[in-house]
């Protein structure tokens, strides 16, 4: 059978979806016979062959604002590729002009009595995440010097308005797919209220070997920015608003100074200039880049004593199980899949723009810090593996109608 992905967030800087599409070409080529293509936006047409595995990169411009995420703006030539390869399956890890070319290939390959099957795995709420939360905080800092609540709720029922066009948006694409994916119970609950249904739920997993408690070193401490006896925070992900990184910083001030706390950021994004700024008056705040090399992050979050994360909008939280596989407590925010990634007996979850409330659960997490970090490697060990991943996603798209060629597309 022959897979393919096409996403526009694979990229030197990118984090979660970029490990999953890795770890699903290393399942296949380890344990399947299967070819994997993968098509993303790149600097210039070409094409990379490495056994069964290809990659193809269609030329695309350079999102504004950003020096590494490339946006598709040919979707005839998406559609062009995707009908030469003839893949067997197709799945979207993005959600625009991509969508619609896979959807007109998909077409296509069928007229021609070719299987193929559409899938669409929900990475992103876009509608909450870079729509409605967005325009929230735009409105509100421009409304802070108003006492008339009117205008609060102006701005937010337009924010609603925006993410229900967006929702909307969602489901076409998703209803167009022949399945649909998404990572955790609460995100398929999303996509039903996007409108979608027949959601399965496909969690992503955790590398057991790489992310090990026993990958930490007293060096890899120190690039952290920690000494032996301080206690060293972590957080590896986008350095973006809708991450709330600045939440972090904050709440790192407002723990007290004999607590001898530091915190590591590791990572890429439109905040980075800004936070290194506030890390120039902060010396108990560190900045590395992105990690591209897995062994490098896992040695720096098994050297951490707390992972932090303040994001509300994270769809499962990859980056949360790898430093639970590190043997890390979580102290984040009840939104998103968070509640469903960190139980209370393996960290510690507060209100969303809280820092004085993530501080506290700081304080109380790290007193038994040893003992919740045990139970989050064996929890991890008992529910996450990349093979039951790229099983269940075999399993699903090999049972899929669309496998036969010439039926029917549902919603197409």
């Amino acid at each position: 059978m022959k897979l393919c992905d096409i996403t526009l967030a694979y990229n030197d800087s990118s984090g979660g979806i970029r490990t999953y599409i890795d770890q699903k070409r290393r399942i296949l080529t380890e344990q399947t016979e299967h070819t994997h293509v993968l098509v993303i936006p790149g600097e210039q047409d070409r094409v990379h062959e490495d056994g069964r595995l290809v990659t193809v990169e269609i030329e695309s411009p350079l999102l504004p604002g950003q020096d590494a995420y490339r946006s598709f703006i040919r979707p005839r030539k998406i559609r062009d590729v995707l009908v030469d390869l003839r893949p067997d399956v197709i799945e979207l890890g993005s959600y625009y002009l991509e969508a619609w070319a896979a959807i007109s290939a998909r077409n296509r390959l069928r007229e021609k009595g070719l299987p193929c099957v559409l899938g669409g795995y929900f990475h992103t709420d876009v509608a909450e995440a870079y729509v409605a939360a967005p325009l929230r905080n735009v409105a509100r800092d421009w409304l802070s010097d108003s006492e008339d609540s009117v205008w609060t709720k102006l701005g937010d029922r337009i924010s609603e308005v925006a993410a229900a066009g967006i929702e909307r948006y969602m489901a076409g694409v998703f209803e167009a797919c022949d399945l649909a994916f998404a990572p955790s119970p609460a995100q398929a609950a999303r996509l039903n209220e996007y409108g979608v249904d027949g959601v399965r739920v496909v969690p992503l997993g955790a590398d057991l070997e790489g992310f090990h408690p026993d990958r930490g070193s007293a060096e890899a401490r120190a690039e952290a920015g920690a000494e032996p006896d301080d206690l060293l925070l972590i957080y590896a992900g986008r350095l973006s608003h809708e991450k709330r990184v600045l939440t972090l910083v904050e709440a790192l001030d407002a723990l007290p100074e004999d607590r001898h706390a530091r915190l590591c950021l590791i990572g890429h994004g439109p905040l980075r200039d800004e936070l290194e700024e506030m890390a120039r008056t902060r010396p108990a705040l560190t900045l590395l880049p992105f990690q591209t090399d897995k062994a490098a992050l896992a040695r720096l979050l098994a050297s951490a004593d707390l992972y932090v994360t303040a994001g509300p909008h994270e769809t499962f939280g990859l980056s949360i199980i790898e430093a639970q596989a590190c043997g890390l407590p979580v102290v984040g925010v009840d939104a998103g899949a968070l509640p469903e990634r960190v139980p209370p007996d393996l960290g510690a979850l507060g209100p969303v723009d809280d820092a004085t409330a993530m501080a506290a659960n700081i304080e109380t997490v790290a007193a038994d810090r040893a003992a919740i970090g045990q139970r989050a490697r064996r929890h991890v060990e008992e529910s996450f593996s990349w093979s039951g991943t790229v099983g269940a996603l075999l399993e699903a798209y090999g049972a899929a109608p669309g496998r036969g060629a010439g039926e029917a597309t549902r919603g197409a």
